[in-house]
């Protein structure tokens, strides 16, 4: 079923062919995309709101995007962290993650446990 929440492009068909063809405008085609690129648009739902199949859609969308504008894709792609390592000296007691993010510094003094560091990073990447 359609979602409720896309909005309509008026105009896109402009012309039907007995064959079943449709000839779409350039103009309509090109605020698909512009709708298709905002955060949180899904490119199945606007394409099945609009009778059209995702697979044309995503094409208009290499065609019309702006440069380095890549649809769903780009808006949803992963950052990756830098991450540095420090020699730890052996005979320390303990040893210190240190974790940069969005301006702010992190730091774990002791032994740290794998899975207490995995709820950390997916806290983190949650707020990405």
């Amino acid at each position: 079923m359609a979602d409720k929440n896309v909005e309509l492009v008026e105009g896109l068909v402009v012309r039907g062919q007995v064959n079943g063809r449709r000839t779409y405008g350039k103009a309509a085609k090109q605020a698909l995309v512009q709708m298709c690129l905002r955060p949180g648009t899904s490119v199945a739902s606007t394409a099945l709101a609009h009778g059209i199949n995702a697979n044309l859609l995503r094409r208009w969308m290499t065609q019309y995007a702006p440069a380095g504008g890549g649809g769903e894709a780009s808006s949803s792609s992963v950052s990756l962290l830098p991450v540095s390592t420090t020699p730890i000296d052996a005979r320390a007691s303990g040893s210190t993650i240190e974790i940069s993010f969005m301006g702010a510094s992190i730091r774990v003094h002791c032994t740290v446990d794998a899975r207490a560091l995995q709820i950390v990073l997916d806290a983190l990447a949650q707020r990405m």
